[in-house]
């Protein structure tokens, strides 16, 4: 702007050199005076010209600066977030290689018995108070279960069974022949744990139901417990003749429900009798207070009757008081007064 100012002035100058006859001698200082004014506005005009350029530039500037610090954040973001993702996929790949191990930790049928055991002592912990039941229960022959419940005062006996090798098997089975071969093997095994855990752990002389439970920890397995037979007897009738119940996570824990209300139900009967006698207490401070609550009544009677006739004599005692201020206008008059006591 400056530079475009001193080229209007040269120009200016230019023209009043070059033409100087064209202007009057006379009207020479007129002329610069309007020229000088006129330079005067340009100067003005380029000045706020100026000043508008630079806030905009300074505007553009702060915008620019506002949008260099955003792209920073979000690249910062970006690079948080990848190294989130990073650090997942290190995660979900060894929790992969841990599942592995785990799963080769289960082909040991010890490993695979305790972390079934494991399972139901969780959820015999989160169903049942800790009076509710007991873990690595010893009969006198030396045998342990798994776990015993407390129902109405003696044992419901829970064994966990885990075959997984022959499931697994059934599972892997690439024709019909050695998946029938493999579900043979899987019945036997189950029969041979129903066997055991009838003949071990119903003990009634030591505190037991006429019954006990098998836990499978698996609802895969469970349901092939359900759908296979052995000998052409399905595995679950052999169970029941046998008076073992076969449960699974879902079924165990609708059963230890039931059980729960079940002990809630007995501690109500057991503190009936206690219940009853309070009752009692309860009748005879009602009946007390029944009595006293009538004799107040009657009082409350003698009162109202007592008020009745304490308000017949008022009115008769005003109505004399009358006569009297009668007889004291009118001495002539004089009308027989009541008696009050009447």
């Amino acid at each position: 702007m400056i530079v475009l100012l001193l080229v209007l002035l040269g120009a200016a100058g230019a023209v009043i050199v070059t033409n100087p006859r064209r202007i009057p001698p006379d009207n020479v200082p007129t002329e610069l005076s309007e020229m000088r004014a006129e330079v005067q506005r340009l100067v003005e005009r380029v000045s706020n010209d100026s000043l508008h350029l630079s806030q905009r530039l300074e505007g553009i500037d702060s915008r620019m600066t506002n949008t260099q610090t955003a792209s920073a954040d979000i690249s910062a973001r970006i690079f948080d977030t990848l190294g989130d993702v990073r650090q997942a996929t290190s995660s979900v790949a060894e929790q992969a290689r841990q599942f592995t191990s785990l799963q080769d930790l289960l082909k040991a049928p010890k490993a695979r018995g305790g972390i079934g055991e494991a399972m139901l002592e969780e959820m015999l912990r989160q169903v049942l108070p800790p009076s509710g039941y007991t873990t690595q229960h010893r009969f006198s022959s030396g045998l342990v279960v798994d776990a015993a419940v407390r129902a109405g005062g003696r044992l419901v006996c829970i064994d966990s069974k885990f075959p997984l090798t022959n499931f697994q098997r059934i599972c892997e089975a690439g024709d019909d022949v050695s998946r029938a071969e493999a579900e043979r093997a899987f019945a036997a095994d189950v029969e041979k744990h129903i066997r055991d855990i009838g003949c071990r752990y119903i003990v009634p002389d030591e505190g037991t139901l006429d019954f006990a439970v098998m836990y499978v920890p698996a609802e895969g397995v469970y349901a092939e417990v359900l759908r296979l037979a052995h000998r052409k007897q399905p595995l679950f009738e052999t169970a029941i003749a046998s008076r073992v119940v076969p449960m699974s996570p879902l079924t165990m824990y609708g059963y230890l429900q039931t059980v729960m209300y079940g002990l809630k139900c007995f501690q109500i009967e057991k503190n009936a009798e206690k219940i009853l006698d309070f009752c009692g207490r309860l009748e005879q401070d009602v009946h007390r207070f029944a009595e006293e609550y009538e004799v107040m009544g009657k009082h409350l009677g003698n009162a109202h009757s007592r008020f009745e006739e304490g308000k017949r004599k008022l009115d008769r005692f005003r109505g004399n008081l009358e006569r009297v201020a009668e007889l004291a206008d009118d001495s002539s008059d004089r009308p027989a007064l009541e008696a009050v006591n009447d």
